[in-house]
């Protein structure tokens, strides 16, 4: 792995276990967040730090960016001091954000204008080959889903399910909880029979996507009411109907699951 240089950008809750996991595996990376106590962090682990998206680019044959939405990812590319001015030729961007299959296509072309490759999980056959010791850096499952936008694809359809599965997974367990059951006793019961589901793993717990430090940029919608918008997008735009979801939509959630909600705010 030392003959790739790896650049990596947005070191937040995710950003921050893929880097360990690259250090874990000896994986040499340059790190910028906006956020100079998280690069010094990564620093002290191993990687180098630098000061800005370009100096990033500069140095590395691959990059990578893990930051919220579209408007920060064209803020990570194309601002001054941005990946698009220090990408070298035949480097490879991966875009590991949740966003849609158009802005990665949208990338894409406009990076084979400057004969650059441009890798946002799914990809030419080629680009994949060459990141795949990477990849294998970052996770045990690897799945190559097709041409690019393809990955982003799966991962909002993913993403959809596990909103839905979480909703299911409420709905049931206030049902036993109005009935009397133990929130406790009766999600280990579940848990090793026919009704378990990673989602129901997840009741009682705090969302995984606590709010982001002070001092950076407030989002405008949380993370999974983004990645939920996208993805019913990308359905209307291909014709996929999506009736469960649209009517899980209009619930109000706090009210309908009233027994779960009233525990969680004990």
């Amino acid at each position: 792995m030392s003959y790739i240089n790896v650049g990596f950008i947005g070191v937040g809750n995710l950003g921050t276990l893929m880097v360990r996991k690259f250090m874990e595996n000896g994986v040499p990376l340059t790190v910028y967040d906006l956020r100079k106590e998280a690069v010094a962090e990564m620093v002290a682990l191993g990687a180098k730090g630098a000061s800005s998206c370009r100096e990033v680019a500069e140095v590395s044959d691959i990059v990578i960016s893990v930051v919220r939405d579209v408007p920060q990812t064209d803020e990570v590319l194309f601002s001054k001091d941005g990946v698009w001015e220090g990408i070298k030729e035949g480097a490879i961007i991966i875009l590991a954000s949740s966003i849609s299959p158009s802005y990665c296509r949208e990338i894409y072309a406009r990076a084979k204008e400057r004969a650059l490759l441009t890798l946002m999980v799914g990809g030419d056959d080629d680009a994949v080959k060459q990141c795949w010791p990477v990849f294998e850096a970052m996770a045990k499952n690897i799945v190559h889903l097709g041409d690019i936008g393809m990955g982003q694809v799966c991962k909002l359809v993913n993403n959809l399910a596990m909103y839905a599965n979480g909703i299911v997974a409420r709905e049931c367990v206030n049902l036993g909880l109005k009935a009397g059951l133990d929130l406790k006793k009766m999600v280990e019961a579940m848990s090793v029979s026919t009704g378990n589901s990673r989602a129901l793993m997840g009741v009682g717990r705090p969302m995984p996507f606590p709010a982001r430090p002070p001092g950076t940029r407030e989002p405008t919608e949380d993370l999974g009411t983004k990645d939920k918008r996208l993805a019913l997008e990308m359905a209307e735009a291909v014709g996929a109907k999506t009736p469960l979801v649209h009517l899980m939509e209009e619930l109000d959630l706090e009210s309908t699951y009233d027994a779960y909600s009233t525990l969680m705010k004990r």
